[in-house]
C-alpha cells in the first residue's frame, strides 16, 4: 500500500478523490444559482471569500431577437437572491474547484492529484453486491501503480462517464440535440452602451433565437497565475473565512493579486448552444478559420444586434494555454441509461446532461452528489443484498426521472425562442414553478441538516404537476425547425399560457414577491408593459465600475476595496 492513498478496509468511512491532472484544468460552467449558494452556505463557506474570488450575480435576463426585424425584441429579467442570503456567482471553474479542493481537504477528503485510476483493470462487473468484499482499484501515478479497495466506487468523470460508459452506452434523449462553440472576450466599453433594453447588469446574459441561444458572462479570470501562489491564496481567504472576519476587512480582489503575485482581470465568456438541426450555408470559409469560429461568427451575423454586441467585444487568443481560443462541444444532451450496480455509482454529468441554459450542470447536477453521499451511510452499513441494491436502484430512479425532466424543460424552451413573444413565456414558467413553490419560500431556515431535501429536489421546478402539464402541451404545438413560429401559432402559445396561468394562480400553490423579483410584471404575475423597475439588488462600485451585490453592512467593493456610499437594497413597493 502506498503511503498516503486510503487504506483498504476501516472501521470509519472516508472519501478519497483521484485526479489525473495535476492541477485543476479548465473546464466551461460559469454560473451558479440560488441553490448552490445555499449548499456552500451550509457548509460554511461565506459570501466575503466568494466575491474576492469570482464575480457577483444578479439573476438571469432574456432577450429574444427576431431575424427579419430587429426591433421585435422580447425581454424577462428577474432579480438573484439578496446579498443577505446567499450569493449567486460567475465562476472560473480552475478556481472554484481549487477552492472547493482545499475546503474538502480541510474536512478530512483526500485529494490525490496526479493519480489516474486504471479503468481497463478494475472490473466492477466482478464485485459481488453480495459480499462485503471492496472493489479492488488500480491507481497509477509517475509510471507506478498500486492497489487500493474501496467499498464504494464513484465515477466523477463528467461526459466522458468512464466507468458509467462500461456498464452500457449513453441515450441520446428524443428530439433535437445541441451543439456548443464559444470563445472568450475583453469588454472594454460600458455595458449600457449595448443595444439591448435594460442590458446594463450583472445579469446572466441570454440572447435567444429561433436556432438556439448564446450566453455573455462577465467574470474574473485569475489565469496565468501559479499554482502555489492560488493555493497560498485561497487557504489565507479560508483562514479568514474559518474565523467570521467582517467582509470589509478581507482584502479586494485586487489587492490580493498585489499580495500574493497573481495576474487578474475581468473577460467575457460568450458563447451558442444551437440545435443540431440548423441549417448552416455550404461555405462557412469567409467566417473564421476553424468550425468554431466560423459557426459562431454566422449565427451572429444573422442577427442586427447581436452583431452589434459582438462588435463591442475583442476575442482573446488562447486564454486557457495553446490552441484555447475556440472551444466547440457537439450532442450535448444524453443520459447514462445504468448510473450504479454493485459497489459504484455516477454522478454529476456522468450520469447524464442536457444543456448549458439555466446551468442545471453546477446548480442541478450536484443533486446527483448530495442524494448519494446521503444514501452512502445506509448503503456501507447495509449487511444484505437487498439493502444495497436498494440503495442503488432509488438513486438509479431519481437519476433517470429528473434527466426527463430537465430534458423536457430544455425542450420547451427552446420551442418558446421560436418567438420574440413566446419566448420569455419559458423563464416565466420557470420562476412560477421554480421559485413560486413553498419549498423555494422557506429555503432560508435550511441549515446543513437539511440542506440535502432542497437541492435534490428543486430542479428548476421541472418536476412539477402544473409545469410539466403546460411544458407538454407547448412543445406539442410548437415542434418544428429551428425558424420563426406562426403568428396564429404565437397566438395560439400565447392564449394557452393566460389560461393555464391563471389556474395555476388561482390554486394559491404559489406565490411571491413578483413584481420586486420581474421586471415588466406585478405581483399577480400579470405583465406590465410600462413596469420596468424591480429590487434593486446591485449597484456599480463608485470608484471602479465593477458590479457589487448590495447589503446594508457592507460598504467596500469586493473588487478594488474603495468605500461606497450606496449599499442598502432598494425593494421595490
Amino acid at each position: 500500500m502506498k503511503k498516503g492513498l486510503a487504506s483498504p478496509t476501516s472501521p470509519t468511512p472516508s472519501i478519497t478523490v483521484f485526479e489525473k491532472s495535476d492541477s485543476p484544468q479548465y473546464k466551461i460552467g460559469e454560473s451558479t444559482l440560488t441553490t448552490f449558494g445555499l449548499w456552500l452556505k451550509t457548509i460554511g463557506i461565506g459570501p466575503a471569500l466568494l466575491w474576492r474570488l469570482f464575480g457577483p450575480k444578479d439573476g438571469l435576463a432574456f432577450f429574444y431577437l427576431n431575424h427579419e426585424d430587429p426591433d421585435n425584441v422580447g425581454t424577462f429579467a428577474a432579480n438573484g437572491p439578496p446579498g443577505d442570503f446567499v450569493p449567486t456567482l460567475q465562476i472560473e471553474r480552475t478556481i472554484s474547484e481549487l477552492l472547493l479542493t482545499l475546503y474538502a481537504q480541510r474536512m478530512g477528503v483526500q485529494v490525490h492529484h496526479g493519480h489516474s485510476v486504471n479503468i481497463d483493470v478494475t472490473d466492477l462487473g466482478k464485485a459481488d453486491i453480495v459480499s462485503e468484499d471492496p472493489v479492488r482499484v488500480q491507481v497509477v501515478t509517475n509510471g507506478e501503480s498500486v492497489h487500493i479497495k474501496t467499498r464504494l466506487l464513484v465515477d466523477a468523470t463528467g461526459r466522458f462517464r468512464r466507468f458509467a460508459s462500461k456498464a452500457s452506452r449513453k441515450r441520446v434523449l428524443p428530439g433535437f440535440n445541441t451543439d456548443s462553440f464559444w470563445a472568450y472576450f475583453e469588454f472594454p466599453g460600458n455595458d449600457a452602451d449595448i443595444p439591448l433594453p435594460y442590458y446594463e447588469s450583472c445579469n446572466t446574459n441570454h440572447i435567444c433565437l429561433p436556432e438556439g441561444w448564446a450566453w455573455i458572462i462577465r467574470l474574473p479570470s485569475w489565469q496565468g497565475s501559479s499554482l502555489p501562489n492560488l493555493t497560498r491564496m485561497i487557504n489565507y481567504l479560508l483562514d479568514l473565512n474559518s474565523q467570521d472576519t467582517h467582509p470589509d476587512d478581507y482584502p479586494s480582489a485586487l489587492q490580493l493579486a498585489l499580495m500574493f503575485d497573481l495576474k487578474f482581470r475581468w473577460v467575457v465568456s460568450i458563447g451558442y448552444a444551437l440545435r443540431n438541426d440548423v441549417v448552416y450555408p455550404d461555405s462557412l470559409s469567409d467566417f473564421g478559420s476553424c468550425e468554431a469560429e466560423r459557426k459562431f461568427n454566422w449565427i451572429t451575423s444573422r442577427y442586427q444586434r447581436m452583431q452589434a454586441l459582438m462588435d463591442q467585444h475583442i476575442l482573446i487568443k488562447d486564454l486557457y494555454g495553446p490552441k484555447t481560443t475556440w472551444f466547440i462541444r457537439k450532442a450535448l444532451s444524453y443520459e447514462s441509461t445504468i448510473v450504479g450496480g454493485p459497489r459504484w455509482a455516477a454522478i454529476g454529468d456522468a450520469s447524464g446532461f442536457t444543456n448549458p441554459l439555466y446551468s442545471p450542470g453546477i446548480n442541478c447536477n450536484m443533486a446527483t452528489s448530495v442524494f448519494l453521499a446521503e444514501s452512502t451511510n445506509e448503503y456501507l452499513t447495509s449487511k444484505t443484498t437487498q439493502g444495497r441494491t436498494a440503495v442503488i436502484e432509488k438513486y438509479s430512479k431519481f437519476c433517470e426521472s429528473r434527466v426527463q425532466n430537465l430534458h423536457r424543460m430544455n425542450m420547451f424552451n427552446y420551442l418558446m425562442m421560436r418567438s420574440p413573444q413566446t419566448g420569455p413565456l419559458g423563464p416565466l414558467w420557470q420562476y412560477l414553478c421554480g421559485t413560486g413553490n413553498e419549498q423555494w419560500r422557506n429555503m432560508r431556515a435550511c441549515t446543513f441538516d437539511n440542506v440535502a431535501e432542497s437541492v435534490t429536489t428543486w430542479d428548476w421546478g421541472a418536476q412539477r404537476s402544473e409545469y410539466i402539464a403546460f411544458a407538454n402541451e407547448a412543445i406539442e404545438l410548437l415542434a418544428g425547425p429551428p425558424s420563426e413560429a406562426s403568428a396564429e401559432l404565437v397566438a395560439a402559445i400565447m392564449k394557452l399560457s393566460d389560461q393555464r396561468l391563471a389556474q395555476v394562480m388561482s390554486s394559491g400553490k404559489y406565490s411571491g414577491r413578483w413584481a420586486g423579483l420581474l421586471r415588466w410584471y406585478d405581483d399577480e404575475l400579470r405583465f406590465c408593459p410600462e413596469k420596468t423597475k424591480r429590487d434593486v439588488l446591485a449597484r456599480k462600485c463608485e470608484a471602479c465600475g465593477n458590479w457589487r451585490i448590495l447589503r446594508d453592512d457592507i460598504t467596500r467593493c469586493a473588487t478594488c476595496g474603495a468605500v461606497n456610499k450606496y449599499n442598502e437594497i432598494v425593494r421595490y413597493n
